[in-house]
């Protein structure tokens, strides 16, 4: 192929978002080593990785099985993986819990950690906080007060 296109490789694979993932990821292989499975003639991994698609050198259900894994931040547990001494038993109402039952008690928790108040009283606190305020700087400053009340 002198020149590769994506509407060559729609053949193999028709949705173009991931026709971008398997092309990354077979470039992401050949840059870490792999062969190619085309002639380079001096292009770009991207481009081989394309062309390797539109050939269809590649198999498309193991690179899909190994972009899957690659983006999997747990990885499945196998059954060897866990010794049956190393178990925890269920608890007796473990098939009760859920997180809905989890909110549900734990509700009336969260309300206590928080205040609700209604703009009306929020105004009366900070009309307050003002008079408690403008009582200090008059206790600090008597001659002030006195000079205001001359006036």
């Amino acid at each position: 192929m002198a020149r590769v296109t994506t509407e060559d490789c729609t053949t193999s694979i028709p949705n173009r978002f991931q026709l971008v993932i398997y092309a990354c990821n077979r470039a992401r292989d050949l840059s870490s080593g792999s062969q190619a499975e085309v002639s380079i003639d001096n292009d770009k991994n991207t481009v081989i990785a394309l062309r390797e698609i539109a050939e269809k050198k590649i198999d498309l259900v193991k690179t899909w099985d190994s972009i899957v894994v690659s983006s999997q931040r747990y990885q499945p547990v196998e059954d060897t993986d866990i010794d049956d001494n190393e178990t925890v038993p269920m608890n007796e109402n473990a098939s009760q819990v859920s997180f809905d039952n989890f909110e549900k008690e734990n509700a009336s928790e969260k309300k206590r950690k928080k205040i609700y108040m209604t703009q009306n009283e929020i105004q009366k606190l900070i009309s307050q906080k003002k008079n408690n305020d403008q009582e200090d700087d008059q206790t600090d400053n008597p001659e002030v007060g006195l000079e205001k009340q001359e006036d």
